[in-house]
């Protein structure tokens, strides 16, 4: 302490600093001494992105250079010369900082321009999932502010996030490499004629980005609901004989168009959240049919008697809106919108169906009305016991009512 104090500490005496108050991203961070300068009584320091003068208090020796002065040194036959020795301790300082590696990994998702860039991905269509997958997951390492204590780490992981869920998206990865120009895929004259077009009315909401507005912790559960895309994997694998419309079809709807069917109750809501969230709040007058239930109980049995009648006759005008917590591109809702259409293949078109896009907590942020269970009564828990199971005769007749008349979707 007294030779740092002196101001005697060598140039390339590799240090740490500690106990700053004011500049606090610097504490931990090592580097590499350059001078001293004694007008100003302070070190000048080389860290791995940046020179910084700094008090002598706010200096420790590193480990490795306590540990290398207490070495012997012997004789020994020097070939590197002072700025070599202070180039190569710097670059020992830079391995020794990991907050470099994630300032430059941060650097490289604010400098991307499209979301292949985000992930570090090749621009080329890419159906595997597990690719999409492993990528996010080691970008979103290097960025997540539990790790990466850069003040922009937060807005950051959300843009890697955001291109998680863009390119997992089939449709969107297409429509982003014909916004690229990308010249290798090949686009059909009607996927090109929709590209140029504007989203349809239907999803007014298409650029709602829904992880920009959402904490953290609320993008990371999105991600390993996403990420883990099981419910949707478990249900194709169940779910293979080919009968029913293709799930991929299956539109989204914006959020204000979707506020706009609500208040005029012309269309079905169905929430796939599990019970105990849907309690904690919901679209007024959703049904509630977890997925959990679907695979206790199958579809069937899990939407019950009166819901079908709704679908398949009184309302069957009615588009089926269809939300879990976020909708991410893989999340429960596609799940359900693919047990639905295997179930009623013959009587539920794909077009009846729509995915709420931003999922219900888009619909609080853009000021939808939420009704919440407060408490309920008595010993029984809550979700309510399953109801009898349809026997065939119900669903025959059930089936029989759908066909009366054609269905007219009213958007």
């Amino acid at each position: 302490r007294r030779d740092r104090d002196a101001g005697k500490w060598a140039r390339g005496t590799i240090v740490v600093i500690q106990g700053m108050s004011q500049a606090r991203e610097l504490n931990g961070r090592s580097g590499a001494v350059v001078l001293f300068d004694s007008a100003m009584g302070r070190y000048e320091v080389r860290l791995a992105d940046r020179a910084v003068r700094l008090k002598p208090e706010a200096l420790q020796l590193h480990p490795k250079q306590r540990k290398k002065n207490k070495a012997g040194k012997g004789d020994e036959v020097v070939f590197l010369t002072e700025d070599q020795k202070l180039a190569r301790e710097g670059m020992y300082a830079v391995r020794m900082d990991p907050q470099f590696w994630y300032d430059q990994a941060l650097e490289r998702v604010f400098e991307a321009t499209n979301e292949f860039e985000v992930l570090g991905l090749e621009a080329t269509f890419t159906e595997e999932l597990s690719v999409i997958k492993k990528a996010y997951r080691k970008i979103s390492l290097a960025v997540h502010p539990d790790k990466n204590k850069h003040p922009q780490a937060d807005a950051a992981f959300r843009k890697v996030y955001g291109a998680f869920e863009t390119l997992s998206d089939l449709q969107q990865q297409k429509r982003l490499l014909w916004e690229i120009g990308n010249k290798d895929f090949s686009f059909s004259a009607s996927e090109e004629a929709a590209y140029a077009q504007q989203p349809t009315e239907d999803d007014d909401d298409y650029f709602f980005q829904w992880w920009w507005e959402a904490t953290v912790d609320q993008v990371e559960k999105a991600a390993e609901e996403a990420e883990g895309a099981q419910i949707d994997h478990f249900a194709e694998m169940f779910i293979s004989d080919g009968l029913g419309g293709d799930v991929n079809e299956v539109r989204w709807i914006g959020l204000s168009k979707a506020r706009d069917l609500f208040e005029k109750e012309r269309a079905i809501f169905i929430d796939c959240r599990s019970d105990h969230i849907f309690a904690s709040g919901s679209i007024p007058g959703a049904r509630n049919v977890s997925m959990e239930r679907v695979g206790n109980w199958g579809i069937v049995d899990a939407l019950g008697r009166e819901l079908i009648h709704e679908m398949l006759s009184t309302r069957r005008h009615q588009l089926i809106i269809v939300t879990s917590q976020v909708a991410t591109p893989y999340s429960r809702c596609r799940a359900f919108c693919r047990y639905l259409l295997r179930a009623g293949h013959t009587t539920l078109p794909a077009a009846r169906f729509r995915r709420l896009r931003g999922g219900i907590f888009g619909w609080k942020h853009k000021g939808g009305p939420v009704t919440q269970m407060l408490a309920y009564h008595g010993d029984e828990p809550y979700p309510a016991p399953p109801p009898p199971p349809l026997d065939a005769a119900a669903l025959e007749k059930a089936a029989l009512e759908s066909k009366e008349g054609e269905a007219e979707i009213v958007d």
